[in-house]
């Protein structure tokens, strides 16, 4: 039974989890590791930072789309930071969602318990609530979810800084000395010159650029490090393998996209911007592959 000082459920001889884990994982998405953190402080917290992943999906569609580009806005789905955010956004409305369940809907029994339970309310609450006993399969596709929505938002960090603001495909000019332009018919206002640094840029990109490429990190830490109790995925070298997989699925995602929009989601996996290079464009996907565990290790 679940209770708001308790962080994760007694073990139960009835709900025993694959491999020994006396829960399953999908109970420990519910639970922070934290004493301190009890069950209606995690729901709260879920609910915030939930909250702010959907207000940041408006705000920076709303830039991706005004951004002046060649290419149809059909290339926002294709950008890897599009993937990277919209998995972790539905990690956290998952987890907001299960968490609520169950902090305040705890007694949900499951059908092989209650095959007669057969109300409405009954099936709805069952869908939306955690499962207390899960299979391999499932214990398995819920983990690699876990694993690479948060590889891909740190991921997406660590190339964002590393590789396209070096390169300068980061949307703004490396920072200089502070350069602010006002408008002598609005005294209210600030203006900025679009060729300054980060905190000199219009007010929605500079949000979208911080948020899309650095805050999504610091929650995925956050995500990680407090507001949940799942243990070191297992196995190490399946995961990982399953990471190589899903970078190597963007691949042909972005691919899809260069077909739809003549626009390539990451900019080093067109030829054009790499010097009129196929082989440097290979070599550079081939590089984010083998670099995406990285984010797994962290």
């Amino acid at each position: 039974m679940p209770s708001d000082t308790t962080p994760l459920l007694p073990p139960s001889s009835r709900e025993q989890a694959p491999q020994g884990d006396s829960h399953s994982i999908t109970l420990r998405a519910c639970h922070s590791p934290w004493r301190i953190i009890n069950q209606k402080l995690l729901f709260s917290i879920r609910t915030l930072l939930t909250s702010y992943l959907t207000s940041v999906a408006g705000v920076a569609l709303k830039y991706k789309l005004e951004s002046q580009d060649d290419h149809t806005s059909w290339r926002v789905p294709f950008q890897f930071s599009t993937v990277a955010f919209v998995l972790q956004w539905v990690y956290h409305i998952l987890t907001l969602t299960w968490t609520g369940m169950h902090t305040f809907e705890p007694n949900i029994p499951d059908p092989d318990e209650d095959p007669e339970g057969s109300s409405a309310r009954a099936h709805v609450a069952r869908f939306f609530s955690p499962a207390h006993r899960v299979s391999s399969a499932e214990r398995l596709s819920f983990s690699m979810f876990y694993t690479v929505s948060h590889v891909f938002t740190l991921l997406n960090a660590l190339m964002y800084w590393t590789v396209l603001v070096p390169a300068g495909h980061g949307g703004f000019q490396t920072p200089k000395f502070p350069h602010h332009h006002h408008n002598a018919g609005n005294t209210t206002g600030i203006f900025y010159d679009p060729s300054k640094g980060l905190f000199e840029e219009d007010d929605i990109k500079s949000f979208s650029i911080l948020n899309i490429w650095s805050i999504t990190a610091v929650i995925a830490f956050i995500e990680m490090g407090f507001l949940n109790s799942i243990r070191r995925q297992s196995p190490v070298v399946g995961h990982v393998a399953g990471t190589l997989v899903a970078s190597g699925l963007y691949l042909a995602w972005a691919g899809v996209g260069k077909l739809a929009t003549d626009h390539w989601g990451l900019f080093f996996l067109d030829p054009k911007l790499m010097g009129n290079s196929t082989g440097a464009a290979v070599a550079a996907g081939a590089g984010f592959v083998a670099v995406s565990p990285v984010g797994k290790s962290s």
